[in-house]
């Protein structure tokens, strides 16, 4: 038995997620406990033609799906498990939540998504869910990058951020990311040292 944890970040593109895994990673270290923030997509076999396929959109959603997952499968098997059994708490940018959100929204079945995982996924600890009004994460998202691309049209994202609203569960918390970005953190760090860490 070990006693690594699974943390997941999730929400719509803008929303500060990965600023907010960044900084957690950064408390963590400094009181000891060791971490790895990682994130999916990946850069592996499969993560990488994802990533591809974000600029050339030659994939349809299936198609798309079909590699998330196996790209998930691979992050699973050769990152997040191993760190898990070192006692590594896991910060992880991103996970099945997005699958289900993203294509859920592009009209692939939300439960055919999840049958796709349900052989080989892991529980996390804890999910945190960032939601953000969509208007403010493109400003935002324009604001850094000076473009958005084709996963952050408006309507889209709309229908994303609902779907990701309809996670429940003890362990998955909604977060107002509006709300400033170092009582968002602490908030985050509070539940995450409440659980039961690797010394």
């Amino acid at each position: 038995m070990n006693n690594g944890k699974l943390i997941v970040v999730e929400g719509i593109d803008g929303s500060g997620k990965s600023t907010n895994c960044a900084m957690l990673s950064k408390e963590l270290q400094k009181r000891n406990i060791k971490n790895i923030y990682t994130f999916e997509p990946t850069y592996g076999t499969y993560g990488s033609k994802l990533r591809e396929s974000f600029t050339t959109n030659n994939l349809n959603p299936y198609e798309e799906l079909d590699l998330f997952v196996k790209d998930r499968q691979e992050h699973l098997e050769k990152e997040i498990k191993p760190a898990l059994a070192n006692d590594y708490i896991v910060i992880l940018d991103r996970y099945y939540y997005s699958s289900v959100a993203y294509q859920g929204a592009k009209g692939v079945d939300t439960e055919y998504i999840l049958s796709l995982h349900k052989d080989f996924i892991l529980i996390p600890d804890l999910v945190f869910i960032f939601h953000l009004p969509v208007e403010v994460a493109l400003q935002r998202i324009m604001a850094k990058r000076g473009f958005v691309d084709r996963f952050e049209d408006y309507e889209y994202l709309k229908t994303v951020d609902e779907i990701f609203y309809s996670f429940e569960a003890p362990y998955i918390h909604h977060i107002n990311a509006n709300d400033d970005i170092n009582s968002i953190n602490n908030t985050l760090l509070s539940k995450i040292l409440s659980l039961n860490l690797p010394l």
